[in-house]
């Protein structure tokens, strides 16, 4: 902010956001592991490292604790209740991530499978002698799936499947289309960032219109990715987040690279936050 004469009394209301610098993975990697807390170590619960290991994301408690609220809110809002029973690939998904997800769904009373599944055979079984309705997974992995059983001469229609989870960054249209053709049944998405929240920050609702974010944590903004301005609705640019209620690692205008078209309108569900929609990711 002195970089730019900036002063803090010019930001007045959150039309002035646009005003503040932007942040990208290089302040991340700058500044780790510590150097972007805002309290001491000992409150931290938990930290997230990205696969390079040259970026940490920092938790307290409370914030693993919104992140499993989210998780509620979007199996809810995709009719996993409590008469679902889900599964997650351990595969899918980093550990962080599942244990969250698997927090969220115990919470409002899903039963959870995790029993580690080696084996396209041992998860046709599990699926099967559960009554698993939900499975959170990889498309490779449900694709595998679905081959299995077709060349063993059954149909994905003989599981007792009733819809499935993807992170959206793995399921894109085209990848979702093939799925919901092999399964007949609904593919639902669910996005996160490593460097903010591996799993959670925005949700599908049963409606497969676009992704809920989370408004209450997270503020939207889509920029130009070349000049930085701020794009109206229903254009694509690159999607920018600030977190609302982050006690450890709170990140302002965050860049994150991925490519996505904001709606504000309500969604056909009823739902009033903002939707997204991700054009390619990175």
């Amino acid at each position: 902010m002195q970089a730019i004469g900036l002063t803090p009394n010019e930001i007045q209301t959150i039309n002035d956001i646009s005003k503040l610098p932007l942040m990208t993975s290089k302040d991340l990697t700058n500044n780790y592991p510590f150097g972007l807390l805002t309290i001491p170590i000992s409150g931290i619960a938990r930290f997230q490292q990205r696969s390079d290991f040259n970026t940490a994301v920092g938790f307290t408690q409370q914030d693993i604790s919104h992140q499993v609220e989210m998780l509620c809110r979007t199996l809810v809002a995709c009719h996993i209740i409590t008469s679902s029973v889900i599964m997650i690939a351990p595969q899918s998904l980093d550990t962080d991530s599942i244990v969250s997800l698997q927090q969220a769904a115990e919470s409002i009373g899903i039963t959870v499978i995790s029993s580690p599944l080696p084996n396209v055979t041992s998860q046709i079984k599990t699926l099967l002698d559960f009554g698993v309705t939900t499975i959170f997974s990889t498309p490779d992995i449900l694709f595998q799936l679905a081959d299995f059983l077709k060349n063993a001469g059954f149909s994905t229609r003989d599981l007792p499947l009733m819809n499935i989870l993807c992170e959206a960054h793995h399921c894109s249209a085209t990848v979702r289309k093939s799925l919901e053709e092999q399964f007949q049944i609904p593919v639902y998405t669910i996005y996160g960032l490593a460097e903010l929240m591996n799993l959670g920050i925005a949700g599908e609702c049963h409606k497969q219109n676009w992704l809920h974010i989370h408004e209450d944590h997270f503020y939207p903004e889509i920029i130009d990715p070349h000049t930085g301005s701020i794009i109206s609705n229903n254009q694509p640019g690159e999607l920018v987040l600030t977190t609302l209620s982050r006690e450890a690692m709170p990140l302002i205008r965050y860049r994150t690279g991925d490519m996505a078209l904001l709606e504000h309108k309500p969604c056909t569900c009823g739902r009033t936050s903002a939707r997204l929609k991700l054009v390619t990711a990175k």
